[in-house]
């Protein structure tokens, strides 16, 4: 698909609906994770660019179309869809871990969901699971935010360093993940390395 999307591009030069077509990309993306929208955006954030779109319009389009899917994730989970999510991830999930989940996501809600863009896999997943844990939007709006904004200003960046060359664009994507897995492992292993000192600490 993305192949024929190029060739698209390579002769045609971008319009003023470059921009809004960034911005449907991320809103896609985020609602459904199988449709390959980081690297997507990131090639045609630069083809975007070569026509005269500024870099600061392309993140704000991709922003803006990831946070209003995030917000749809989450009220679909915090009310409406609250007992299908909760049914659903039960068969797909144990549900112990399920509710392990919630409740890390109660006590640490707003640090998760500041960095859940950066979690590959369960991101949109992170935030239908922050509404059926009963976070209120108020305090989930900002965290989301921020994570959005720094994933698409990463994401412009790529795009504006290294165009709309594919094969480019899916080598930086695979070592990009690499490298947030092992940024997580070690985050991982401190924060269970402080927990386990810390409990040391109040047994002494």
């Amino acid at each position: 698909m993305i192949e024929h999307i190029l060739e698209y591009l390579a002769n045609n030069p971008p319009g003023i609906w470059a921009g809004p077509l960034l911005g449907i990309i991320a809103f896609v993306e985020t609602l459904f994770p199988p449709f390959p929208g980081d690297i997507l955006f990131t090639v045609l954030a630069g083809w975007a660019m070569t026509g005269g779109l500024s870099f600061t319009l392309a993140a704000l389009f991709g922003v803006a179309g990831c946070f209003i899917a995030s917000c749809i994730l989450f009220f679909i989970g915090h009310s409406p869809g609250r007992k299908f999510v909760d049914g659903w991830l039960s068969r797909k999930v144990n549900p112990i871990r399920v509710e392990k989940a919630k409740l890390l996501i109660r006590k640490h809600g707003p640090v998760i969901l500041a960095g859940s863009r950066f979690i590959p896999g369960v991101r949109s997943l992170l935030v239908l699971m922050a509404g059926t844990s009963g976070m209120r939007f108020a305090v989930a709006a900002l965290p989301v935010a921020i994570s959005a904004i720094a994933w698409y200003v990463i994401l412009s960046i790529a795009g504006s360093i290294l165009g709309n060359n594919l094969e480019a664009v899916e080598g930086f994507m695979k070592q990009f993940e690499v490298w947030i897995w092992g940024l997580l492992g070690i985050v991982f292993v401190v924060f269970m390395l402080f927990k386990r000192f810390g409990r040391k600490g109040q047994q002494e």
